[in-house]
């Protein structure tokens, strides 16, 4: 029987096959990595503006804390952080409109904070102004209205508002950051599975390559031997795949049955009668 595949097709076809399901095993895997990056990357976005709107917070009480401090006792050391609160809300506030400007919810909350704290810091420096100026008492009332209570009221609670969506928005990229690490850590698994098959398989292929590698194809007829695409007698096969030169000799088997054929008497010919119709047709 002849066989129509080599050992080193096999093995070819075996490589080639590993070779494409560790192509596909990547393949997947950059995606999924990259799919799992951009959920962690937003992830941190909703991380960083969380961030940005509690340091607002925190700077927005840091410049009251300081403007009354400064009303109270008209210690100028009041107004460093104070300025330095006042720079730093303008500068997140500015950062802020960039993190959340893909989100117009979140975009119209931040505009109203921003126009809240510019009307706030405009009535911040107006009572330091005045009590600079010696008239600690005015400073002093323009603070105690119910419409400076308020306004600041209004600042904390609109940054709390969208501390809150963050919030939502951060449980909702987490849940695709972990339903993106566990899809990764599936198709791993399976393709490693895979992976694991085929070189099951490839192994097996390479044992019956071997098997088929170790089989003669005989002429049932003439006994000649298929090597390498030619029919070649028993002897030179032996020389041309193993070296061998072959002599020759009679097996015992054959020795006996020679000598059983000499042995035997040859039957005698009969004779030939001739035809006696012939004879009187003759005579």
């Amino acid at each position: 029987m002849k066989i129509p595949h080599s050992r080193p097709i096999l093995l070819s076809f075996g490589l080639a096959s590993t070779a494409l399901v560790m192509g596909a095993l990547l393949l997947l895997e950059w995606k999924g990595g990259t799919a799992a990056v951009d959920s962690f990357e937003w992830v941190s976005h909703t991380l960083e503006v969380q961030r940005e709107l509690a340091t607002v917070e925190a700077r927005m009480s840091e410049a009251e804390a300081s403007q009354r401090g400064y009303l109270l006792t008209s210690n100028i050391n009041f107004l460093a952080p104070y300025n330095s609160a006042k720079i730093d809300v303008r500068f997140r506030v500015g950062n802020l409109r960039t993190l959340v400007a893909d989100n117009s919810a979140q975009l119209r909350r931040l505009l109203i904070i921003e126009s809240q704290s510019r009307a706030k810091f405009n009535e911040f420096d107006s009572t330091i102004k005045i009590a600079r100026g010696g008239n600690r008492d005015l400073a002093m009332s323009i603070v105690a209205t119910k419409h400076s209570d308020s306004l600041m009221t209004s600042i904390r609670t609109g940054l709390q508002a969208m501390t809150n969506e963050e919030a939502s928005v951060l449980r909702s990229r987490q849940k695709v950051l972990v339903t993106d690490l566990r899809s990764g850590d599936m198709v791993s698994l399976g393709l490693a599975g895979a992976l694991a098959l085929m070189m099951i398989a490839l192994l097996v292929i390479a044992r019956g390559a071997e098997h088929y590698r170790n089989l003669v194809t005989l002429c049932a007829w003439t006994r000649s031997v298929e090597y390498e695409g030619e029919w070649i007698s028993f002897e030179e096969y032996l020389r041309r795949k193993f070296n061998v030169s072959a002599t020759h000799g009679i097996s015992p088997d054959a020795l006996s049955q020679i000598q059983v054929g000499l042995v035997e008497p040859q039957k005698s010919e009969e004779p030939i009668k001739p035809d006696e119709e012939l004879l009187k047709s003759a005579s």
